[in-house]
C-alpha cells in the first residue's frame, strides 16, 4: 500500500482483474522419421518445404517422411517440428545410431598410386552419395605442387578451392558438403582425377519400435517432443519400414505418447495393399494379428488406404501413407474453419496432393470399416478424392469424433496457460468472480466461433466457481477448485432426408 506522508496528487494504477485467455495452437505438426540428411535425434522448426529440404534433403528411396511432410504443407500446413531416426543399436545411447557419412580417397600421381586425400560428408546419410571431388590444375601455374577442389553435389558444382598445396589444404577447404583429412605422413598432392564419395547410409535397416518411440533420457525419436510444446497433429510414416507385428506397436506408442501429453493428436497410417477385411483386422487385432492389444484411444485416428501422388524420383507415380496428407487437412480445416470442424467432407477434406488411392473402397466395404473407427479416403466422380470420415479410435462413444477431442485439447491447453497468474492469488470470492469473468470472455468467443451447441451462451456452456464446488476444507488444502461445462458441436455424420408422397385432396 502506498503511503500519502505530503500533500498532493498521486496517481495510482489499478488492474481491472481482467486477464484474457488467447486460444492455444491447434495445427502445428510433428513428424517422426527417416531422411538422407541432417541432425537425428532431435526436434526442428520447419516453416515450409524449401527448409525441410535444406535441413533433411529432399525425396530418398524407400523412405516416406519427406513426401509426408511436402503434403503436408500441400494440403494447407503452415508450420511443424521434425525429427529425424535411425536404428540404434541401443536407443538410450545416442552415439549407437547406425546411420553412415559417405566418405571417397583421391590418389596421388605415383607409380602405384598412393591414398593423398580423405574426404567425408559433413552429414551422415545417402545425402552424402551425391558428392564428387574433382582435382584440377591451380589457376596459378607457378605455384609448386599447386592443385584446385571442385566439390559437385549431383553433378553440378557447388565449390571451388584453388591454388591449393597439400601444406595449406587442410586450412583453405572450409566446405559445407565434406570434411578433409589427410592420408599417411607424408602424401603428395593428388592426382588430377574426379572421386566419387560413397557409403553413406540412413540407418534405416533393421528399424525398430524403439527407434520411432524414443528414450525419454536421451530425448530421440518421439520423446525428442518432450521439450517443446507447440506440437498439435502427430505423425510416424516411416514406421512401416518395420516388418511384422511393428507397426500395430508404433501405433500405440504414438496415440500413448500423445494421451500421456495431453495436447496432441495421432495420425495412424495403415499397412500398404490390405483389403477392408484386413484393415478391419488390423484395427481390432484380429485375424492375423489375434491376442494383439487392439487400437482404443481417443487420441489417434487410423486412416485408409494408401494415396498416389507424383513421385519426382522417378518422375512416375508413388504410393505413400496417408498421414502427411491427412495432417495438412487438419491443419487448413482448423485455419479455415475451426478446430471443432471435423477435418473431412467434399469441401475441408479434399486432398489437393492427390492424384489417386492406392485402392478404391466402396460403400458397402465402408459401411463395414466405419462403425469400427476407420476413416476411410473414398473417390467419388463429382468431387475427387476426399476424407470420408472423422473418428477416432476410442471405443468410448463420448470421444467417437476427432473434432469434438481436439477441441477439448484446445479448449483444456488454454484455459490451463490463461489461468496461470490465479496461482497464490488470495482464494477469495473476489478471484472467484475473476476466473468465472475470464473463462466466460473465453467461451463466449469460442461460442461465437459456432464450436459451441446453443442458441444462447447459457445453453452452450456454464463456468462454476463458488463456495458449493469450494468449501472451507477444500479452500484449507490450497485447492481452488473450477468447473466447466460445454456443449461441443458434433458432425452430422448421418444426413437423413425423409421423402414422402403428399396426397391432394380436391
Amino acid at each position: 500500500m502506498t503511503e500519502y506522508l505530503s500533500p498532493g496528487v498521486y496517481v495510482e494504477e489499478k488492474s481491472s482483474g481482467v486477464k484474457p485467455i488467447e486460444g492455444v495452437g491447434t495445427s502445428t505438426g510433428a513428424f517422426v522419421g527417416i531422411a538422407e540428411k541432417g541432425p537425428i535425434g532431435q526436434a526442428n522448426f520447419i516453416a515450409n518445404w524449401t527448409q525441410f529440404v535444406n535441413t533433411y534433403g529432399a525425396y530418398t528411396a524407400n523412405a516416406y517422411l519427406a513426401y509426408a511432410v511436402y503434403q503436408f504443407f500441400s494440403e494447407g500446413g503452415t508450420r511443424c517440428y521434425v525429427v529425424r531416426t535411425c536404428h540404434y543399436t541401443d536407443i538410450a545411447t545416442p552415439s549407437t545410431k547406425t546411420t553412415e557419412a559417405s566418405t571417397g580417397t583421391m590418389n596421388d600421381g605415383a607409380t602405384p598410386p598412393v591414398a593423398s586425400l580423405k574426404f567425408t560428408a559433413t552429414e551422415r546419410g545417402t545425402w552424402g552419395n551425391k558428392i564428387s571431388i574433382e582435382a584440377k590444375a591451380a589457376t596459378d601455374t607457378a605455384l609448386s605442387g599447386g592443385f584446385q577442389l571442385v566439390v559437385k553435389f549431383g553433378g553440378n558444382v557447388q565449390e571451388s578451392f584453388d591454388n591449393l598445396t597439400m601444406a595449406n589444404v587442410i586450412d583453405n577447404v572450409k566446405s559445407a558438403y565434406v570434411t578433409i583429412e589427410k592420408v599417411g605422413t607424408t602424401p603428395n598432392a593428388p592426382k588430377k582425377d574426379t572421386v566419387p564419395l560413397t557409403g553413406g547410409n540412413n540407418g534405416d535397416a533393421s528399424l525398430a519400435v524403439a527407434d520411432f518411440e524414443g528414450d525419454a533420457k536421451a530425448m530421440n525419436g518421439l520423446h525428442a517432443f518432450d521439450i517443446v510444446d507447440d506440437i498439435n497433429i502427430v505423425a510416424m510414416p516411416d514406421s512401416l519400414k518395420i516388418s511384422s507385428t511393428g507397426p500395430r506397436d508404433t501405433v500405440i506408442k504414438g496415440y500413448s505418447y500423445c494421451q500421456n501429453r495431453n495436447d496432441c493428436f495421432f495420425i495412424a497410417d495403415p499397412p500398404f495393399g490390405v483389403s477392408p477385411t484386413t484393415i478391419k483386422n488390423y484395427k481390432e487385432a484380429q485375424g492375423d494379428w489375434s491376442g494383439q492389444n487392439a487400437f482404443n484411444s481417443s487420441f489417434a485416428a487410423l486412416y485408409y488406404p494408401w494415396v498416389i501422388m507424383s513421385d519426382p524420383l522417378t518422375g512416375g507415380k508413388i504410393s505413400v501413407p496417408p498421414s502427411g496428407a491427412i495432417a495438412g487437412t487438419y491443419a487448413h480445416t482448423d485455419s479455415v474453419r475451426g478446430v471443432h470442424k471435423a477435418p473431412a467432407g467434399i469441401s475441408d477434406g479434399y486432398l489437393d496432393s492427390v492424384s489417386g488411392i492406392e485402392r478404391i473402397v466402396t460403400k458397402s466395404e465402408h459401411d463395414i470399416l466405419n462403425p469400427t473407427g476407420i476413416d476411410v479416403i473414398r473417390s467419388f466422380p463429382s468431387s475427387g478424392i476426399v476424407v470420408w470420415g472423422a473418428r477416432t479410435l476410442s471405443a468410448d462413444a463420448e470421444w467417437k469424433y476427432i473434432n469434438i477431442r481436439r477441441l477439448f485439447l484446445f479448449l483444456e491447453n488454454s484455459i490451463d496457460k490463461g489461468t496461470q497468474w490465479v496461482v497464490f492469488e488470495p482464494n477469495s470470492p473476489a478471484l472467484w468472480g475473476s476466473v468465472i469473468r475470464n473463462i466466460t470472455a473465453f467461451l463466449l468467443r469460442v461460442w461465437r466461433d459456432g464450436a459451441l451447441f446453443g442458441s444462447t451462451p447459457e445453453e452452450a456452456f456454464y463456468v462454476k466457481v463458488d463456495a458449493e464446488n469450494n468449501p472451507p476444507e477444500v479452500r484449507d488444502a490450497g485447492q481452488l477448485i473450477v468447473e466447466v461445462g460445454v456443449a461441443p458441436v458434433k458432425p452430422a455424420e448421418f444426413v437423413i432426408i425423409r421423402i414422402q408422397q403428399k396426397t391432394l385432396s380436391k
